[in-house]
């Protein structure tokens, strides 16, 4: 077969293009580093990398999440944190002022200072993160959850929501807790009621107190909004001990429930046995007086009774304790539940802060992930998208020096001709 001149050249030339081009895309890689710059330089490669980068960019959304979450979480730590501390200092307050030597002028000084810590703990509850959202208004962000009426109460606005944030595949964290749950729900120390003293001026070695009211039949009982629990004296007076402290329990109507039937015998009072009536179960230690009145109350009609009290009810009451003298059986009794819910309510803040620490805990923990995540991602990634150094400049130096061979016996044959030897 005859190769023309012109078949000849253009298949040199050619060859010579294709070594340069190879050259120039070997110089491209080395100057920016990745093997794969176009699908077309490895279609398989090029989708796997696609792959990996989408899943590395969605691992930077969740860790702008994992940020935000951290941030907001934090917040509500800090405020929690304080409502502890404020907590603790209101006890002491109570404890300064309960000292029958104190003059009204302290007793008003503890006031104020008590009214400013309530104050600050108002603060805290209607507290904003850093985009003006309430931390613990629940779904109602956009306005401050509690408002205080004229009487001093404070009401709260917002709803039981938890807002969650995406923090990565099938993952997500809640960033608050609700007002309702902080503030609105703390333990009540004394079970399904809470408790209103009136008792006798008579001073007593061991002072009266409710120790416990729990529902304990909800099928007896019939959710009533009081109850009074009456000392009384034996009828007729026992002579062996005209002393004798009898007891009987009203219903709401002011009916007595306890004892059931007016022709049974009267009830002695034990401080070591409960006393059950309507489904409950009472528990009242100390020593009683006759002409004691103890009342149980409860704003819960649903069966299940006032099981949790409010921060701010639990304030208001020893704010209204401190404008009264309360150096009396009555007072010191009442102390005493003051003092209990006030422990109650530091217990409180410490769980949910507990609970806000795990969360905390929890986003750590996939921050973690990510990042181990992100290495293995990118290692995949660079493993086919990245250039080898060495082989590159290996296959870079094969094809320069082919490229040369080319062009020299390129420029050696096009020369060779009979006319030059003629």
């Amino acid at each position: 077969m005859r190769i023309s001149s012109f078949q000849f050249i253009q298949r040199n030339l050619d060859n010579i293009s294709g070594r340069t081009s190879e050259a120039n895309k070997i110089l491209g890689q080395i100057s920016s580093g990745k093997r794969v710059e176009h699908a077309s330089d490895d279609p398989v490669s090029a989708n796997g990398i696609l792959n990996y980068k989408q899943e590395l960019r969605k691992l930077d959304q969740y860790q702008t999440n994992l940020n935000l979450a951290d941030n907001r979480l934090r917040r509500e730590e800090t405020g929690l944190t304080s409502a502890e501390n404020i907590t603790q200092q209101v006890k002491e307050i109570m404890l300064k002022a309960n000292n029958p030597a104190i003059t009204q002028h302290e007793r008003d000084a503890f006031k104020v200072e008590l009214q400013s810590r309530m104050d600050e703990l108002f603060d805290i509850a209607n507290s904003k993160d850093e985009f003006g959202q309430a931390i613990f208004g629940g779904f109602q962000t956009d306005s401050a959850p509690f408002t205080r009426h004229p009487d001093g109460s404070i009401a709260y606005g917002g709803d039981s929501g938890e807002r969650q944030m995406v923090i990565g595949d099938s993952v997500k964290v809640e960033l608050n807790h609700s007002g309702e749950q902080v503030f609105g729900s703390v333990p009540n120390p004394r079970g399904d009621f809470t408790v209103n003293y009136q008792l006798g001026s008579e001073p007593r070695k061991d002072q009266v107190r409710l120790e416990s009211v729990d529902i304990k039949n909800r099928a007896d009982f019939s959710d009533q909004a009081r109850y009074t629990i009456e000392f009384v004296p034996a009828d007729p007076l026992d002579p062996a001990n005209p002393e004798a402290v009898y007891y009987q329990v009203k219903d709401a109507n002011n009916n007595v429930i306890l004892p059931a039937d007016p022709t049974d015998p009267q009830l002695a009072f034990d401080p070591s046995q409960k006393i059950t009536v309507d489904g409950l179960e009472i528990a009242i230690k100390g020593e009683a007086k006759i002409g004691d009145n103890i009342q149980l109350n409860s704003t819960v009609q649903d069966g299940t009774g006032q099981d949790e009290r409010d921060a701010f009810d639990i304030l208001n009451r020893a704010l209204t304790w401190l404008s009264s003298d309360g150096h009396n059986p009555s007072g010191q009794s009442e102390m005493n539940d003051i003092l209990d819910e006030l422990d109650a309510m530091g217990s409180h803040f410490t769980r949910v802060r507990a609970d806000t620490g795990n969360r905390m805990q929890r986003v750590d923990n996939q921050r973690e992930t990510h990042i181990e995540m992100g290495l293995t991602l990118d290692k995949l990634r660079s493993g086919m998208e990245d250039l080898d150094y060495a082989k590159a400049t290996g296959e870079f130096s094969q094809t320069m020096v082919a490229l040369q061979a080319t062009q020299t016996m390129f420029g050696k044959i096009q020369n060779m001709s009979l006319f030059n030897y003629i």
